[in-house]
């Protein structure tokens, strides 16, 4: 089968549309002396605090050793802090510090105004589809690693 005979338009603009958010993500957050994926687990934990390691790694779809190395930075500018769990000694359970969060508050900020940028002529019906298809779009590629392990290999 020649490959050029079969057109895969969405495959190029999803590459296109994550690597302009990263680049986006990170131009916004450099100034706060955070990463785009640093925000996402200060963001999590502010909605669900605390969390097991386990649990953010799973959520984050990382590695246990890649959540690790950036809980230890995050930890060096005390943004969150880690402690054992009360009932079971082996669990870890990681906390947002009063400084995290008002690191999040900052941040959040920035991605609003990120947000407004990517949708900008959007109407509010079609950010609605966008939402939908992005979901549906999830939804089929966790059906699809359903059974593998979601992690990054490199990551």
């Amino acid at each position: 089968m020649d490959p050029s005979s079969h057109s895969c338009p969405t495959i190029p603009l999803l590459a296109q549309i994550t690597r302009l958010r990263f680049l986006r993500g990170h131009a916004l957050l450099s100034s706060l002396d955070i990463h785009p994926a640093q925000f996402h687990l200060l963001m999590m934990l502010d909605r669900a605090n605390p969390m097991s390691q386990a649990e953010l790694a799973g959520k984050l779809m990382i590695k246990p050793s890649t959540l690790t190395v950036m809980l230890h930075r995050l930890m060096k500018n005390d943004l969150v802090r880690r402690e054992r769990d009360r009932v079971d000694a082996r669990v870890m359970r990681v906390h947002i510090t009063a400084k995290g969060a008002d690191l999040l508050k900052q941040a959040h900020d920035r991605f609003l105004q990120f947000e407004s940028e990517t949708f900008e002529g959007f109407s509010p019906e079609e950010k609605a589809l966008f939402e939908t298809l992005g979901n549906r779009i999830r939804d089929n590629l966790i059906k699809a690693v359903e059974g593998e392990d979601p992690t990054c290999p490199w990551y």
